[in-house]
């Protein structure tokens, strides 16, 4: 469905439902963010890279898969427990990395992992993440988290990196090996929007002893 008819379908009973409900589908969350960020925030978390192809062909693609219902099974006791690498996690999920969370709201990753602790939901936090990895681990708790690294290309801050999250008590590391620069995105050349140009998720470098140690002066 484009956006411009999922905002008309969605926008003739928007005066009937209130504003303190919470939207039900992917759909209305979509509508609902597309009315509070502006085109810049907006087409950032919503876009991807080139035209979109890659994006319409996952969605496509997930479509194919379908939960096969199996009848007269005793669903009194249920297990959704899934373990990896050693560790039990409450059910076959985990928050994927998000970076940049700022422009979308102030708590940002602080939010997300607050979620995620009180929903026992293991959390993973982003390299280009709003707050550092040891202000997000402590508002984690015992909650399990593992760190997203985007490969840098100076060595002693992807160590550095990696120590800080292993001292934080991140017990796993998600490399991403395919961002070597940024995408063609054309919704952010549209907007004239580029977060990282603004200095928004940047926590991990700012706090980073041995990135700014490498810098010509303080950011401050």
């Amino acid at each position: 469905m484009s956006n411009e008819r999922m905002y008309a379908r969605f926008h003739s009973r928007d005066r009937q439902v209130s504003s303190q409900r919470l939207p039900v589908s992917h759909d209305e969350w979509e509508y609902r963010a597309r009315q509070i960020l502006t085109d810049g925030p907006f087409g950032y978390i919503s876009g991807g890279a080139g035209t979109e192809d890659t994006m319409r062909s996952n969605r496509e693609a997930f479509f194919e898969w379908n939960i096969r219902p199996r009848k007269l099974r005793d669903v009194s006791t249920r297990d959704l427990t899934v373990s990896l690498f050693g560790q039990t996690f409450p059910t076959p999920f985990l928050l994927a990395p998000i970076g940049v969370q700022e422009i979308a709201h102030p708590d940002a990753d602080l939010g997300s992992a607050k979620a995620a602790a009180e929903s026992g939901i293991p959390f993973i936090l982003s390299t280009h993440s709003s707050y550092s990895i040891e202000d997000v681990a402590g508002v984690l708790g015992n909650t399990p988290r593992w760190f997203q690294l985007y490969w840098p290309k100076d060595r002693d801050i992807m160590v550095s990196f990696v120590q800080r999250a292993e001292k934080a008590g991140y017990s796993a590391i998600v490399v991403t090996l395919d961002l070597p620069e940024q995408g063609w995105r054309e919704r952010d050349i549209r907007n004239g929007y580029s977060p990282s140009k603004a200095g928004l998720g940047t926590a991990n470098f700012m706090s980073d002893p041995v990135f700014r140690s490498k810098l010509r002066q303080s950011p401050e």
